[in-house]
């Protein structure tokens, strides 16, 4: 019996999963069409965000 592609593409984004976080990458994202074709987004650090603001420099007042 043959495996269906989104079956293996989960199979395979599940292990990729498991690999990135055991390696401590900080995120992975996965997209898995219907056609079984896999998008990955990983990295090793978050995304910046669209401020540069400490929370030491959120003061009111004076």
């Amino acid at each position: 019996m043959a495996i269906h592609p989104v079956t293996h593409a989960k199979n395979i984004a599940a292990a990729l999963i498991r690999e990135t976080r055991a390696a401590g990458w900080v995120r992975a994202k996965f997209e898995i069409r219907p056609d079984g074709s896999v998008t990955i987004d990983a990295g090793m650090t978050d995304p910046e965000g669209g401020d540069d603001f400490l929370s030491t420099d959120l003061r009111m007042g004076k």
